[in-house]
C-alpha cells in the first residue's frame, strides 16, 4: 500500500480534502490496517462497504471513462477552493512561490492517494475488490464547455495516473483551474441565484447558428461580449422587442459559444434583482467573465425593484466588478410601465416631468439598446427552412412553405419562436409517420444499456 496515513495528514494547501466523507473513512481504515489505529474485522469491512457505497451514490457525477476510485478523487481536486486553485483563476501564483511549492508537495501526496490500490485493501478487510477495477462509462455529453472540461480532465488523470513527476502534474493543474476554473465555476458555466450562486447542470444548448433572421442583433451582441472576454471595458446590454424574436435565445447561446473561454452566466429572476450587489461580491475577485442574464424584465408603475438594478449599473458608492455585466430583455423599451396619468399631474405633483425621468432613466443606464422586430413572412419562412434543414426534414419545398404560414396564421403569429415550434411538430409526426421509429430508438437504448454495463478492466 503506497499511501500512508501520517502522508494524508500533512497535506496543507488540499487539506480541505480531509473533511470529504469518502477520504475521512478512506483514512480511518488506511490507519486500522497499517497498525496506527485498532479496529474489529467487523469494523474495517463496515468502513470498506461505507466507502464503496458513498463512491457509487457519485456515480452519476464521474466524467471519465476510468474506475470510480480515481474519477472521485479527481473530481475532488479539481474542484476544491484553496488558495492555490484560486490564485490559478486569477493567473497566479508563480512557480516557485511558497504556495507553489506547497501544493507541489501536496500533489506528491495525492498522486499516492489517486492510485490507491483498492484490490490490496480489499484482500487485507477480507472482502470482494472486483469493483474497484470497473470502468464507469459516462454518457457522452456534446455541450462545449463541458467536453472542454473533460479533454481537460483527460490529461490531468494521464498525469496523475502515471509516472509523471509531481511539477509536471501541478503545471498541468495549474491549467486546468486557469481555464476551467475551480469550484462551481469550474464545474457549472451557468448559475441561478438561490440565496447563493446554485450551478445549472443542463444549460441550454441552443447555439447562435440556429437564430436566423437577426444577423444585426447577433452582430452587436457578439462585439460587445467579445469586447468583454478580453478584459476590456463593454457596456451593459438591453435586447428588447416583441415576443418570441429570439431574445432570451440570443443571450443563452453567448453562454454555450463562449463558455470555454472563461464566461459565466448567472440566471437572475426579476424577484431576486435585490440580491445584485450580493452576486456582484460574489463574483468580484473570481478569475472569470459574468454575465447577469435578467429575462423578460419589466416593472408596473408601483414597483420600486427597478432602483436596485439602477443602482447595480451606476449609482452604488461601491463600484460594480469589471468583471461583470448585465444583460437583460424585455418586450418593453423603457422596462418600467408608462402612463398617461405619468405626465400629468393627477397625484399633485408638483415636479411631474421630474418624476417621469426617473421611470425613463433605467433604461438609459444601458450603453447598448438592442431592438429584435417580428419577422416578415419571407423572413419567417427562410427561419422555417432554415431550421427544417438542420433537422433533416425533407419535405418539399412548396408544402413546407405552405403549412408554416397556416401554422403561424393558427396559432401565435410569425416569429422564431413559432418557427421552431412548428418545426418541433414536424419533428414529432415524422416519428410517428414512422412505426420503425420507435424499434430503432429501443435498439440504441439498449446498445447504451449494454455498453454502460459492460466494463473494461484497462482504466
Amino acid at each position: 500500500m503506497t499511501i500512508t496515513y501520517p502522508a494524508l495528514q500533512r497535506l496543507v494547501v488540499y487539506r480541505n480534502l480531509l473533511q470529504d466523507p469518502v477520504v475521512d473513512k478512506t483514512l480511518q481504515l488506511i490507519s486500522s490496517l497499517q497498525g496506527f489505529e485498532s479496529q474489529s474485522r467487523s469494523e474495517s469491512e463496515s468502513l470498506y462497504c461505507s466507502i464503496v457505497h458513498m463512491v457509487l451514490a457519485k456515480a452519476g457525477d464521474f466524467e471519465l471513462a476510468v474506475d470510480s476510485w480515481r474519477n472521485y478523487i479527481l473530481n475532488l481536486i479539481v474542484e476544491d477552493e484553496n488558495v492555490f486553485s484560486l490564485g490559478c483563476e486569477n493567473k497566479a501564483p508563480e512557480a516557485g512561490s511558497p504556495v507553489w511549492d506547497l501544493a507541489r508537495r501536496d500533489i506528491s501526496i495525492l498522486k499516492d492517494l489517486y492510485n490507491l490500490n483498492w484490490n490490496e485493501v480489499a484482500r487485507e478487510v477480507g472482502l470482494d475488490s472486483s469493483w474497484w477495477d470497473h470502468c464507469w462509462q459516462p454518457q457522452p455529453d456534446t455541450y462545449p464547455f463541458h467536453k472542454h472540461r473533460v479533454s481537460k480532465m483527460t490529461i490531468l488523470h494521464q498525469l496523475f495516473s502515471g509516472e509523471s513527476d509531481p511539477l509536471i502534474i501541478l503545471e498541468a493543474l495549474a491549467g486546468f483551474y486557469r481555464a476551467v476554473g475551480c469550484g462551481q465555476m469550474g464545474k457549472y458555466p451557468g448559475f441561478r441565484w438561490d440565496q447563493g450562486l446554485r450551478g445549472i447542470r443542463n444549460p441550454d444548448p441552443i447555439e447562435l447558428d440556429e437564430l436566423v433572421g437577426i444577423e444585426e442583433q447577433k452582430k452587436m451582441l457578439l462585439m460587445n461580449t467579445e469586447i468583454f472576454l478580453r478584459g476590456n471595458k463593454a457596456n451593459n446590454v438591453l435586447l428588447y422587442g416583441e415576443k418570441g424574436t429570439g431574445k432570451s435565445s440570443s443571450v443563452k447561446a453567448l453562454l454555450t459559444r463562449y463558455a470555454p473561454d472563461g464566461l459565466r452566466m448567472i440566471e437572475l429572476g426579476k424577484d431576486h434583482v435585490c440580491y445584485l450587489a450580493d452576486i456582484a461580491d460574489t463574483v468580484r475577485n473570481r478569475g472569470f467573465r459574468f454575465i447577469v442574464f435578467i429575462d423578460d424584465l419589466s416593472f408596473e408603475e408601483f414597483e420600486v425593484e427597478y432602483k436596485h438594478v439602477k443602482a447595480a449599473i451606476e449609482g452604488s458608492l461601491e463600484g460594480t466588478p469589471g468583471n461583470l455585466l448585465l444583460y437583460v430583455t424585455s418586450n418593453r423599451r423603457h422596462l418600467v410601465k408608462e402612463t398617461w396619468r405619468d405626465r400629468q399631474s393627477i397625484d399633485e405633483e408638483i415636479h411631474v416631468s421630474e418624476s417621469h425621468q426617473e421611470k425613463l432613466s433605467l433604461a438609459d443606464r444601458f450603453g447598448i439598446t438592442i431592438r429584435y422586430q417580428a419577422p416578415s413572412q419571407e423572413q419567417y419562412l427562410r427561419i422555417v427552412e432554415h431550421l427544417a434543414r438542420r433537422n433533416g426534414l425533407s419535405l418539399p419545398s412548396e408544402e413546407l412553405r405552405r403549412r408554416a404560414i397556416q401554422w403561424e396564421m393558427r396559432y401565435h403569429g410569425r416569429s422564431g419562436r413559432t418557427a421552431h415550434q412548428f418545426v418541433t411538430y414536424l419533428l414529432g409526426q415524422r416519428h410517428l409517420d414512422d412505426p420503425q421509429t420507435d424499434e430503432r430508438q429501443e435498439k440504441s437504448i439498449g446498445v447504451r444499456a449494454q455498453t454502460r454495463i459492460e466494463t473494461s478492466h484497462i482504466c
